[in-house]
């Protein structure tokens, strides 16, 4: 029914008036974002045309005819999927069957969704038809991708545009859906699945059965973020707090915490992408930004992470975290792939150069007092393994031999320029093949494109005797004794 389509007020509006005053045109083109409605309302109109109690321009959703289009057992509605028919032949087949005269009702509709997925040569063969279209005949053409449609049948048909609906719009509709079954549903679990649906009624709607059929008639927040796998604003927000402050320690805790609760690395990315995204608006339009965003993020959260942000490495941030979240498309549940990514983008986010960069030289902070020296030498410790995965991954992408070779050891830190790792003396053949020019040569690499910057390497043994070592010697002043601790 007409009075069901929400959003797209106007373009009901004409559409009843032409139906009621005869004036349908033989072709339209209904462009527009997914789960708007374009398809419903072309369902409307085959409706409407062959009702047999019209009312108004209004089918009656009662007699036979509209009945058995609901049933989908039409025989003069046809639906096509142009993404799975797009060549010349199904066209061509098309064009035959249109000549034929309706054999239930006083139309034939035929609606073809997704029609810029159309060859070239079939989008020339369904010009010739719409160029003399039947009389019993009306075309409606459904697309997500107006600009892909040829010039040529554009002007051939009645063309609507569909708006992205409201999060207010969404919201009502799916509150009326739950009132109608009984459900009950907090306000923000409604507000947050309309959040998610991206303005797509019918993905808000599919969303809430969803939830419903999984968790039944009392459903909140918490629900959908379970169902869906999201994690929550409180969540991202500490992680973009992580990001800014380059505090790898706390990404990498973080991380680990949303793993063990179920969340998947992909989503966790994705999640990022869209906080980042908000964080982005939200500089660039201030409170406006609220109507179009996927979150419900206290104000004084965004002010104080806007203070910390540019918007040229928020850019920056927000493409190296795309690529993450694309790769993990293919890769679910790599763990490394997600840590590696929003490391580099705490890097990108956070200072110049990482406390794991540039390691304080000796004499050179303050006397701390033992809580706040043994913080910090936690902080390092953290930052270094967060690092060291980082390496590792790297090194695994370009060989895998190499990487065998590389896992045995253990990163141990950064005096100056020379990166340290230990391994054990039962792994002499892996640190002698990692001596190697060809191994040495791709660690060497790596750690540059990590570190952004020329870094020797220096391998030792991590024997009790090594301690006399000048260079295990330094490394213990800078960073701890149990940052080069060998632990089984």
């Amino acid at each position: 029914m007409f009075q069901d389509v929400v959003g797209q007020e106007q373009i009901v509006t004409a559409l009843k008036n032409a139906i009621a005053q005869g004036r349908l045109s033989h072709a339209y083109l209904f462009s527009g974002p997914r789960g708007t409605g374009k398809t419903s309302v072309a369902k409307i109109i085959a409706k409407a045309v062959n009702c047999l109690e019209l009312t108004e321009g209004e089918p009656c959703n009662k007699c036979s005819s509209c009945l058995d289009i609901n049933q989908g057992n039409f025989m003069d509605v046809v639906e096509i999927d142009a993404a799975s028919n797009r060549g010349i032949d199904e066209i061509r087949e098309l064009r035959e069957k249109v000549r034929i005269m309706p054999a239930q009702g006083n139309k034939k509709v035929y609606i073809i969704d997704e029609v810029h997925m159309l060859t070239t040569e079939a989008f020339n063969a369904l010009l010739k038809t719409l160029e003399e279209p039947p009389e019993s005949v009306i075309f409606i053409l459904a697309t997500t991708e107006l600009q892909k449609i040829p010039a040529t049948i554009v002007s051939r048909c009645q063309t609507y545009q569909f708006r992205r609906i409201t999060l207010t719009e969404i919201s009502k509709r799916q509150e009326q859906v739950a009132t109608a079954i009984g459900i009950q549903i907090s306000p923000d679990a409604l507000a947050l699945i309309a959040r998610r649906s991206n303005g797509g009624l019918r993905d808000a709607l599919s969303i809430l059965d969803q939830i419903y059929s999984y968790q039944g008639l009392v459903i909140n927040k918490e629900h959908v973020l379970d169902v869906l796998g999201l994690v929550d604003d409180v969540f991202m927000a500490e992680l973009v707090d992580a990001l800014q402050a380059n505090d790898t320690g706390k990404l990498i805790r973080l991380i680990n915490t949303a793993l063990e609760q179920g969340k998947e690395t992909g989503q966790i990315a994705r999640e990022s992408v869209v906080y980042l995204r908000e964080l982005l608006l939200y500089i660039v339009l201030g409170e406006k930004a609220e109507a179009i965003s996927a979150y419900q993020i206290p104000r004084d959260v965004l002010e104080h992470q806007k203070e910390k942000a540019q918007t040229a490495t928020l850019l920056q941030a927000l493409r190296r975290m795309m690529d993450t979240a694309d790769r993990l498309r293919f890769s679910e549940g790599n763990r490394f792939q997600l840590e590696l990514g929003l490391l580099e983008v705490a890097q990108i986010l956070g200072e110049v150069k990482s406390s794991i960069q540039s390691p304080v030289q000796i004499g050179s902070e303050p006397e701390l007092d033992t809580n706040e020296a043994r913080k910090n030498n936690s902080r390092k410790k953290e930052a270094r393994e967060g690092l060291w995965k980082q390496i590792l991954f790297k090194v695994k992408e370009r060989r895998i031999p190499t990487h065998a070779l590389l896992s045995q050891g253990n990163l141990l830190g950064i005096r100056e320029n020379t990166v340290l790792i230990g391994y054990k003396k039962a792994y002499k053949f892996h640190k002698e093949r990692m001596e190697e020019p060809a191994n040495r040569e791709i660690l060497e690499t790596v750690i540059k494109e990590i570190l952004q910057q020329d870094m020797q390497i220096k391998f030792i043994f991590m024997e009790d005797e090594q301690y006399n070592d000048i260079v295990v010697k330094k490394a213990i002043e800078i960073f701890g004794e149990e940052v080069i601790e060998l632990k089984d």
